[in-house]
């Protein structure tokens, strides 16, 4: 059976819209998978930063000859420190001590 020449009209715009719906659809989505991995690489910055902030605290607490030996001095050490590095810990501390988020 041949198809009329309305029907192929019909059929190729149709297709047409679906295929810029798709375009539309994978243009988005490579916006999105744009915007995640930046924000994980911002993660794994801030989380890499922390570890070594952590660990040299850790080795300093250890040292004989630093003043960290009360715990409040040493955590607000730490603070300050992850603080000064950029490592946001404020949602964390608030929900440690008893906010509800």
């Amino acid at each position: 059976m041949r198809r009329s020449r309305r029907w192929l009209a019909d059929q190729n715009e149709r297709l047409t819209n679906r295929n810029e719906q798709l375009d539309g659809a994978i243009t988005e989505a490579v916006r999105n998978e744009r915007a995640t991995a930046s924000q994980l690489l911002r993660i794994a910055g801030e989380l890499s930063t922390a570890k070594d902030v952590i660990a040299s605290h850790i080795v300093a607490a250890g040292h004989p000859s630093t003043v960290l030996h009360d715990p409040k001095a040493f955590a607000e050490s730490l603070r300050q420190a992850l603080s000064d590095a950029g490592v946001d810990l404020q949602i964390e501390l608030a929900r440690l001590e008893g906010a509800d988020l």
